[in-house]
């Protein structure tokens, strides 16, 4: 009983003391359980029974498991309620709880009973806290499995994003795979095109290529039709040129028999000037032709002859004093006649096509020099008056593109103008002029390319000269030194000459430079320097300048030579001029002998096929009288043809 009563003083009275504290205070003690501060019951173990301190020690056990479990259930309504603040039911089913709890064990600290009840209500509370804690742990589980199967379906869309961003990359891998494959195709298709077309550009090469051939062919056999066809004409031409040849002889042989019938008078020889025609050089004096009434021999003294001021006589014995000075060599050939300009450079003839042109849509008209005026217009002839002379001026290139195939004009630089004529055979014929119509060049290209210059005075392109000056009136009066019959031929009287040897001759005199075509025509002093054939068996009617076809027979000997000479030098060049007896004005006789002159240089082409472009012409109306008189004289009405190659172009300079 004693021991019951310290058990009861020791144990019961102080859980009493706690169940029966007012609920103010039970509510505070879950606070001090919570704050870590142990509830220790101090019992002296000597005074109790082993059953009792047995009973003692699970007490103890119990309440520091009770304690520890309060710890621990603290932790876990810690953890409760910082893992589920937000669920206000729970929160309210565990205050609920509490609540019991603390009802239970307030009612079992009446007694034993009530302890038991109240251990009976720990226990259950306990199961409860087990149940809960179970729960808590079920909760914790789900939450687990919650957390680990969101994390599996987050490993789970990871490994469709995976999936997803594989799928993607395999299929652009594929959409890769298939634009490289198109781009291959493409590629393929591009490359198959680029074969396709190679393969037709070389077909069309090919075919071309074929073609080329193939005009090739024609043309080689269009070219040996035409030199076939050229070949047939040159025959044909050299049969119509015989047959013309034996007309002409037929003719002159009718021409010298009518003549002998007619018994036509020649005219009287006189013997004193025939001594001094075999050897001029023996005297200073003016050298006249060799019968009555004859003119002086050269031009530049029978316009010595005609200048106005004093007597003739007069001007005549002062010309003797000026040439008893003169020294002249005759030279040996063309190159020989050159020798004055053995110290300059060489010149190389340049193409009349070197320099481009721009095409002309008509006809140019050329400057007038200072100090001519023009008189009176004929056609395509103009004459002109300077100084103390007038001359006649015509336009050579109508007579050059009479049967041409096309004719043009392009403008050059420097006011320069290029005439070029083609023919039908495919030659073109290039003349260059300066502003004042002077000629500084002229050639023939052949269909092969082949050029030749017939005049070539490259200086006057430099110098525009606007002014023409006689250059004869710089050099001393001409000597003759050669016996006349070396000087100029009759073709009335000397029909057995051999023409080709006498056109052949060098100038009687040496050649001091290069002069121009112009210079040629305007200056007897310069062109009295190489010979002449006066075509006296072409007699024109009065005021006429037809030529019948007897009369171009007797052309025959002379165009020979002149045909022989060209095939020799493709590039000589023939001065035909045209002269009148004293019977008309000075301007119709300037006219009616520029046409006699172009009169014959036609007949040479046209029946005795000599290039007109080798023939230059000029009329001199009476200025030139051949037997002096004023009356109606059929020796006057004639036409004369010199070589003037030697004067128009640098024969010993040329390359």
């Amino acid at each position: 009983m004693g021991k019951r009563t310290t058990l009861l003083a020791t144990v019961a009275l102080p859980i009493v003391s706690l169940v029966w504290q007012p609920v103010q205070a039970a509510m505070v003690r879950p606070a001090l359980v919570e704050s870590g501060m142990p509830h220790v019951i101090t019992v002296q173990e000597g005074d109790l029974s082993e059953a009792e301190q047995r009973k003692l020690r699970r007490q103890r056990q119990k309440e520091q498991q009770q304690q520890e479990n309060g710890e621990q259930q603290g932790e876990r309504r810690k953890k409760q309620r910082e893992a589920a603040e937000g669920d206000d039911q729970q929160q309210q089913d565990r205050q609920k709880a509490r609540e019991e709890r603390r009802q239970k064990q307030r009612e079992a600290e009446a007694g034993d009973q009530q302890q038991q009840d109240r251990q009976k209500a720990r226990e259950e509370r306990r199961q409860k806290q087990r149940e809960a804690e179970a729960g808590d742990q079920q909760q914790d589980r789900q939450k687990a499995r919650e957390e680990r199967r969101q994390k599996q379906r987050e490993a789970e869309a990871g490994d469709q994003q995976q999936q997803d961003r594989q799928k993607a990359r395999e299929e652009r891998r594929q959409k890769q795979r298939e634009a490289e494959a198109g781009d291959q195709q493409q590629q393929d298709r591009q490359k198959a095109r680029e074969e396709r077309r190679q393969k037709q550009r070389e077909a069309a090469s090919e075919e071309q290529q074929q073609q080329d051939r193939q005009k090739a062919r024609e043309e080689r056999r269009q070219k040996q039709r035409e030199a076939a066809a050229e070949e047939e004409q040159q025959q044909d031409r050299q049969k119509a040129r015989e047959e013309r040849r034996q007309k002409q002889r037929e003719a002159a042989e009718d021409r010298e028999r009518e003549e002998k019938k007619a018994e036509r008078p020649r005219r009287k020889r006189d013997e004193d000037r025939e001594r001094i025609a075999r050897d001029p050089s023996k005297t200073n004096e003016t050298i006249e032709l060799p019968f009555v009434d004859g003119a002086a021999v050269l031009d530049s003294d029978k316009d010595f002859d005609n200048r106005k001021g004093s007597a003739r006589e007069e001007r005549r014995r002062k010309r003797a004093e000026e040439r008893e000075n003169v020294r002249i060599r005759v030279p040996e050939s063309d190159r020989d006649a050159q020798v004055g300009w053995k110290d300059r450079d060489r010149v190389r003839y340049e193409s009349g096509e070197r320099e481009r042109g721009e095409r002309r849509d008509r006809r140019p008209r050329y400057e007038e020099r200072d100090g001519w005026r023009v008189e009176r217009e004929f056609d395509n002839r103009a004459v002109i008056n300077f100084g103390d002379r007038i001359i006649v001026r015509s336009d050579d290139g109508r007579r050059l593109s009479r049967r041409a195939s096309e004719t043009y004009y392009e403008d050059l630089p420097h006011g320069r103008v290029r005439e070029v004529i083609i023919r039908p055979n495919g030659d073109r014929v290039v003349t260059i002029r300066s502003r004042y119509g002077d000629v500084i060049q002229r050639s023939r290209i052949d269909r092969s390319g082949s050029e030749y210059v017939m005049f070539y005075a490259p200086e006057i392109d430099r110098d525009s000269r606007p002014t023409f000056v006689d250059p004869g009136e710089r050099l001393p009066p001409m000597r003759l030194t050669v016996p006349v019959d070396e000087y100029i031929i009759d073709t009335s009287a000397e029909e057995e000459r051999d023409y080709r040897d006498f056109l052949e001759r060098p100038p009687v005199e040496p050649v001091e430079r290069v002069y121009t075509l112009d210079e040629v025509k305007y200056s007897a002093r310069i062109r009295d320097k190489v010979r002449r054939i006066d075509l006296d068996t072409i007699t024109f009617a009065t005021g006429s300048s037809e030529i019948s076809v007897n009369q171009a027979a007797t052309l025959r000997k002379v165009a020979d030579a002149m045909n022989e000479i060209l095939d020799k030098d493709a590039g000589e060049t023939f001065l035909i001029e045209g002269h009148t007896d004293a019977v008309g004005s000075d301007e119709s006789n300037l006219v009616l002998s520029d046409e006699r002159a172009e009169a014959v240089a036609n007949v040479l082409t046209d029946v005795y096929d000599i290039p007109p472009e080798n023939l230059a012409t000029q009329g001199y109306g009476e200025r030139f009288l051949k037997i002096d008189t004023d009356a109606a004289e059929q020796l006057n009405r004639r036409v004369t043809i010199r070589r003037v190659t030697p004067l128009v172009k640098p024969v010993a300079m040329a390359e």
